[in-house]
């Protein structure tokens, strides 16, 4: 399928969608745009990914279709291994596919593979050593031959959030990992409110992190879990 026969209707069908800005500021103190990034992944899981000079707000579905490129599936997963979980359709509500993090700073780099595989790697131990506040594994599909990774559904709550995210993390420590991507959007909650840590691609988010980092540490999630903290003792306050 080419880009322009993609069934794209606006930015919202698109996933990631990212706008890039210099380090430095232009004459009256703004960030200067450099570009948009965006991604498209259709239900068959063949991955588009491209880049406009156009700013998100501006972006139509035609300059949308004529930027995405095509990914070749190496470029983007990794070949299925064998003896691990397969997971098998249909979806149900209960289930929460997990999603690519697309990015032009893996364009060439055979890096995205190996990422998504390292995180079956680990989900596969967690599955071995469950947690309550850690996130349930249910194996990954498999797509002309390659793994997609599917996960248990949760959403996230404030409520004693901060004890559970530490128990789950702890959890981690024990098995001698680090979490590395602790954010709000990956502490979710299951039917019976109980927090869990989704999410073990070891990708720092900026704004939950003091710093870049490539490698693997405790003390990432001990900086995310105090900018955490902060953020929930804040929400409280105001209700």
């Amino acid at each position: 399928m080419n880009g322009q026969a993609l069934p794209i209707k606006s930015v919202q069908d698109l996933s990631p969608l990212y706008e890039a800005f210099s380090e430095e500021d232009d004459e009256h103190g703004n960030p200067i745009f450099l570009y948009s990034s965006f991604g498209f992944i259709t239900n068959e899981y063949i991955a588009y990914f491209g880049q406009s000079n156009l700013r998100k707000y501006e972006l139509t579905p035609k300059d949308i279709k004529d930027s995405l490129k095509l990914l070749p599936d190496e470029d983007v997963y990794p070949k299925a291994p064998l003896n691990v979980t397969v997971f098998s359709t249909p979806i149900d509500s209960n289930v929460f596919l997990k999603g690519l993090k697309l990015n032009t700073a893996f364009k060439d780099t055979g890096l995205l593979p190996k990422l998504l595989l390292q995180e079956v790697e680990i989900m596969e131990l967690l599955m071995r050593n469950p947690h309550p506040h850690i996130i349930s594994y249910r194996g990954y599909m498999i797509k002309r031959g390659r793994i997609r990774l599917q996960k248990g559904a949760r959403h996230f709550n404030v409520e004693n959030c901060i004890r559970k995210i530490i128990s789950g993390v702890c959890h981690l420590y024990s098995l001698g990992l680090a979490h590395n991507d602790l954010t709000l959007i990956n502490i979710m909650i299951n039917e019976y409110d109980t927090s869990v840590v989704i999410d073990y691609g070891s990708w720092g988010t900026l704004g939950w992190i003091d710093e870049d980092f490539t490698t693997s540490a405790q003390k990432h999630d001990e900086i995310s879990l105090g900018k955490i903290r902060a953020w929930l003792k804040e929400r409280e306050r105001h209700g």
